[in-house]
């Protein structure tokens, strides 16, 4: 394999990861509008009688507007469902352009998932792997996925800069 091999590969593939890069946050850019619409609501299984709740100063409130974490939460579904998609789809068909685009739907995912938390107003406490929200009642144990993307979201982010250098 000659030098220009060598050198026309690795444009090759830093082509297909700027092609997988620009996917993902065009696609990211999209879920904003979806995410930030109410066009959720044509769809709701209940009507809203009561509206919303928000938790504040230790209590929970009653609310009649869309409280800015449901929102997140939008955003962060729809960027959680994009990302397991993407990397489903790489297991099944391994793809550089799949692989990049995931490492922008993880990042986002997390930046997102932690507006949500940090905007619902319950106490939050985290931990490795999980957090805790103090609510009215019993405190809540989740398993933190924006811990857990965002080390698998690293792990890929040095697989594609390894591919790069090589």
């Amino acid at each position: 394999m000659g030098s220009n091999d060598i050198v026309n590969r690795r444009d090759d593939v830093r082509t297909r990861i700027r092609r997988g890069f620009i996917l993902g946050v065009v696609i990211t850019i999209l879920f904003f509008p979806l995410g930030l619409s109410n066009f959720g609501e044509a769809f709701a299984l209940e009507s809203r009688v009561y509206g919303y709740v928000i938790y504040r100063s230790g209590s929970i409130i009653h609310v009649g507007y869309l409280p800015t974490y449901l929102y997140m939460w939008r955003i962060s579904s729809l960027l959680f469902l994009a990302w397991i998609i993407t990397y489903i789809a790489y297991i099944i068909k391994p793809s550089i352009v799949l692989d990049s685009s995931g490492i922008i739907y993880g990042i986002s995912y997390v930046i997102t998932h932690y507006i949500y938390l940090f905007t619902i107003g319950a106490p939050i406490i985290i931990y490795p792997f999980a957090y805790i929200m103090i609510t009215v009642g019993k405190p809540l144990l989740y398993l933190d996925w924006g811990q857990v993307i965002t080390l698998i979201t690293i792990w890929r982010f040095y697989s594609i800069r390894k591919l790069m250098r090589g």
